[in-house]
């Protein structure tokens, strides 16, 4: 991440020992900062509990709303839902400031937890590899149908190097069959 979002940080060290709960509206500025041009805008919220003792957060994130993304079908911009939690363990007491999958190490100079970065890594790592229009109660996904009847008119039924292998495969196989015939 590029920059510190005060709106993001938590001061853990003015905190007393015990549970602790944040709500964060998360803006699209979040995903500008970091170059991410995927997501359009997002009404989301993450919601930030986390037990504090005298050296360690169990901190648990519950990230929800919708983000706007293109559809990989038809290229129309939709609304995606999102809904995760995730884990992270947080010592407060190490000599240096380390991380590792699910477990950050702050140094004994830090007094405060910047949670922008998890929050942005959570939802870009929750988005599906294929965006495209949710199906409706009907089972029938909302794409842009003038899109789909131009796609299918641009379909080809075979390429000439499927046609190739097709037919290549055939002639091994009768090969094979007048060979174990005679």
């Amino acid at each position: 991440m590029k920059k510190k979002v005060n709106s993001y940080i938590i001061p853990f060290t003015l905190l007393k020992n015990g549970e602790h709960s944040y709500l964060f509206s998360i803006e699209k500025e979040l995903f500008q900062d970091n170059n991410y041009d995927e997501i359009h805008d997002c009404q989301l919220k993450a919601h930030i509990t986390f037990t504090k003792n005298s050296a360690i957060l169990n901190v648990n994130f519950h990230v929800y709303g919708t983000v706007n993304v293109t559809c990989d079908r038809c290229g129309d911009d939709f609304d995606m839902e999102i809904n995760l939690d995730k884990k992270l363990l947080v010592k407060t007491d190490s000599i240096i400031h380390s991380e590792e999958d699910d477990m950050i190490s702050l140094g004994k100079d830090e007094v405060d937890f910047d949670i922008a970065p998890y929050i942005y890594q959570y939802i870009v790592l929750s988005l599906p590899m294929q965006r495209i229009h949710p199906e409706d109660k009907d089972g029938v996904r909302h794409c842009n149908p003038e899109v789909l009847k131009k796609l299918k008119n641009l379909e080809v039924k075979e390429s000439n190097e499927e046609q190739y292998i097709i037919n290549t495969n055939k002639k091994i196989i009768h090969f094979k069959e007048d060979h174990l015939n005679n």
